[in-house]
């Protein structure tokens, strides 16, 4: 059912009024978080009104973003609560991919249950221990079962699915059919690979009893990476950035990368980009007014500094600093891209992604809590009657996303937002640039302790 951003308004407008009971169990925080996601969707439609393309109506867009503008708190929660009454059901629909039964090999199951003897019952992301054992599966699963089309069934058979098999197990497949995809590239092609620091300096390093939430994560990315990348032709470097950090996250990660000798790896400081007057963080008077944003903008300008355009082609993935999006699945970002596709992001929430989080036990966790799938459907109806020329997207903010270089050149220093939304202006400026943007589907485990979002 196609819905105009002027429908949408009169829909807002029906559930604010409509009578029925309170569904909606999430507490105040999580739903104010939505409120003011869709408010800044609504500012930024508002601030790039002139980049809207002629052929869709712009004072249909308009009028959404006004409206959602002026919408009030509580105002949103009825409109969450009752929307989905309104539109006959949830606004996210189920997103199980499909699997016939002659894509199913006989080979599957067992094979399955073999490589689950040595996985983990459940993913720890503080423990560093189980990365091997999940690279040996994957490994395992590619020798297995070389050929890309059996790979790919085999992934879309597990993932149809998911509760009956180990979480590890469901990683093992994605990273199996990351690593597949890269050995297909057969040309010279460099990464970059770009986060944001604040507040990290218990998950930087490795979990003790003095430190239980330590993810280690500076090398295990560097691990999973040089994992991926084995035996290819394709080469990767990792910026750090401190987005002003008081834990001083930037001297923890350098010293890191000091002891381990990684000659790929450097970390940036938001405060000497400020200092420097950098022009791709124009606007920032202190790290303070960055929240994230300005961090990440500052390194992928600094990749592109790096790798000049003459050189290799260049892909800069920017990631957040925990282990919850692996980098080894990677490669699903890179096989969506061609020269008409120059941005792909990251999924949890399309047909095949799977989300973890910390609410349950494997076999117990189906994926997304009734409230999420309400909000984060809302979320995405009202980016896509926003922003029409994105395509559709149904997970915005997934901390996972690659940009060609040559796209990046083009956009980035129009950039003016350096809060939690930047990563929606990028979009809204690739689209405009021209490029299609692709979702991949991933595997997503919640780090849920040391969160700077949930805290």
């Amino acid at each position: 059912m196609y819905i105009s951003g002027r429908q949408l308004v009169t829909l807002f407008k029906k559930a604010i009024k409509f009578s029925c009971p309170v569904t909606l169990d999430g507490s105040v925080e999580s739903i104010r978080s939505y409120y003011k996601m869709i408010q800044q969707f609504a500012i930024m439609a508002n601030t790039y009104q002139y980049l809207i393309p002629e052929r869709y109506d712009a004072l249909s867009i308009l009028e959404l973003a006004d409206f959602i503008s002026d919408l009030k708190f509580e105002e949103f929660r009825k409109i969450a609560n009752n929307l989905p009454f309104l539109l006959d059901g949830v606004i996210l629909p189920d997103k199980a991919p499909s699997c016939s039964e002659a894509d199913a090999d006989p080979s599957f199951e067992s094979a399955i249950a073999m490589l689950s003897e040595n996985l983990p019952d459940e993913i720890d992301l503080t423990d560093s221990r189980q990365d091997n054992l999940i690279f040996e599966a994957a490994t395992d699963l590619l020798s297995k079962y070389p050929d890309t089309s059996a790979l790919i069934n085999l992934d879309r058979w597990l993932t149809s699915s998911p509760e009956k098999y180990k979480n590890a197990m469901l990683l093992v497949s994605r990273l199996a059919l990351s690593k597949i995809h890269v050995k297909q590239i057969d040309h010279p092609l460099h990464i970059s690979l770009v986060l944001a620091m604040y507040n990290e300096h218990n998950r930087i390093h490795p979990k003790s009893s003095d430190n239980p939430n330590g993810e280690d994560f500076v090398r295990r990315k560097i691990r999973q990476m040089e994992w991926l990348l084995k035996d290819s032709p394709l080469s990767f470097n990792m910026i750090l950035v401190d987005d002003g950090c008081p834990k001083q996250s930037g001297k923890k990660a350098h010293v890191i990368i000091e002891a381990e000798g990684y000659k790929n790896a450097k970390v940036l400081y938001l405060e000497v980009g400020i200092r420097k007057q950098s022009a791709v963080i124009k606007g920032l008077k202190s790290t303070s007014d960055s929240r994230k944003g300005g961090s990440i903008q500052y390194g992928m300008w600094q990749a592109l500094e790096d790798y000049s355009e003459g050189d290799k082609p260049h892909i800069v993935v920017f990631t957040d600093a925990d282990m919850a999006a692996p980098v080894g699945e990677i490669g699903l970002l890179l096989e969506k891209q061609d020269d008409k596709t120059m941005v792909t992001i990251a999924s949890r929430y399309d047909a095949g992604g799977i989300y973890r989080g910390p609410w349950g036990k494997n076999g117990k966790v189906h994926g997304l809590a009734e409230f999420d799938r309400r909000m984060i459907g809302l979320r995405a109806l009202v980016f896509s009657k926003l922003f029409p020329q994105t395509g559709k997207i149904t997970d915005t903010q997934c901390g996972l996303k690659a940009f060609n270089a040559k796209l990046l050149r083009q956009i980035l220093l129009k950039t003016k937002v350096r809060t939690f939304s930047f990563d929606i202006e990028l979009l809204v400026l690739a689209a405009s640039a021209g490029t299609a943007i692709a979702s991949a589907p991933i595997y997503w485990h919640d780090s849920f302790a040391e969160s700077n979002f949930w805290g």
